[in-house]
């Protein structure tokens, strides 16, 4: 893979309409505050993992899921949602009659604490930490997204320091808003992960790649990290290798892609990029228990008939 295109996928300023999703990133230097504005044209959906932050998310259009410790929340324009330090959980994206958009905040646990009220007596935890469940409906959050989104689309001068301040805003907005009886203290999982920064990004980008050109050691380096350290902390978020999560989502998009009668077979392995049509069989067998064809007569053909 050229090493020209994946610093284009990770430019903030790049947008990947052939992709079918629109997104753009903003961080501060230490990484203890970070933005992204995402705007799919088709529904996008995160499987289950676990970050060693908190964010907050404001749908702008659209619908928002996420499903954590048992709770399943759908927000839709105007409304807000918390993802929780150390909980595992599962979010989707889904499209509208006028599309779908958020702004997504994620904060570090040390900085999130500061601005934590009194009464949830955080220093005498111990192991536990607050977690967030409901929803939030708040014009100051939604006013301050909208501004994020521009902000990042347009980047004029001075951007930078405009949603550094819109940041803070929507964090000291949601502490202050969300309601006391949907915060608990729990024991959660501690261990290291990968920043939301970074495994968005990766996500991203296995998301899209073609399997001859997925190399892990450009993705990591991209990132700013090493190999080892990169798999380590995402084996920790979501539960197995890189190399193992992208093939599953290759393989989910081929399902995708054989839902398209006019593509042979061949054709969606050959874009998806394996070698040889023998071996995107094999793959899929090994996966789905069945042949792409197999699928197709069973799952696909039935339907569009």
């Amino acid at each position: 893979m050229r090493d020209q295109s994946l610093r284009d996928i990770f430019d903030a300023r790049q947008t990947m309409p052939e992709f079918g999703r629109e997104y753009s990133f903003w961080s501060r230097p230490d990484g203890k505050l970070f933005l992204q504005h995402f705007q799919p044209t088709q529904m996008v959906s995160y499987e289950p993992h676990t970050h060693s932050e908190y964010h907050v998310v404001v749908c702008l259009e659209g619908a928002v899921t996420k499903t954590q410790m048992g709770h399943h929340h759908v927000i839709e324009a105007g409304e807000s949602i918390m993802g929780n330090f150390g909980v595992e959980h599962a979010s989707s994206y889904r499209v509208g009659s006028r599309g779908s958009e958020s702004v997504c905040l994620s904060v570090d646990r040390r900085m999130m604490e500061c601005f934590l009220p009194p009464s949830l007596n955080v220093r005498d935890a111990g192991q536990r930490v607050p977690v967030f469940l409901g929803r939030l409906q708040s014009q100051v959050l939604l006013d301050c997204a909208r501004d994020v989104a521009t902000e990042l689309r347009e980047r004029r001068p001075g951007y930078e320091l405009v949603v550094d301040g819109l940041a803070m805003r929507m964090l000291v907005e949601a502490m202050r808003m969300w309601p006391a009886h949907k915060v608990e203290m729990c024991d959660v999982d501690w261990t290291p992960r990968l920043p939301r920064r970074d495994f968005v990004r990766a996500y991203e980008f296995m998301r899209w790649c073609r399997k001859d050109e997925f190399r892990l050691d450009q993705l990591s380096r991209l990132l700013g990290t090493s190999e080892v350290h990169f798999a380590r902390l995402f084996r920790a978020a979501a539960k197995e290798s890189p190399a193992s999560f992208f093939n599953r989502l290759l393989l989910h998009r081929s399902v995708e892609m054989l839902r398209d009668r006019s593509l042979s077979v061949k054709e969606v392995g050959y874009e998806l990029g394996f070698k040889t049509s023998s071996h995107f069989v094999a793959v899929f067998r090994r996966e789905f228990g069945t042949t792409p064809q197999g699928y197709r007569m069973r799952e696909v053909l039935p339907q569009q008939n």
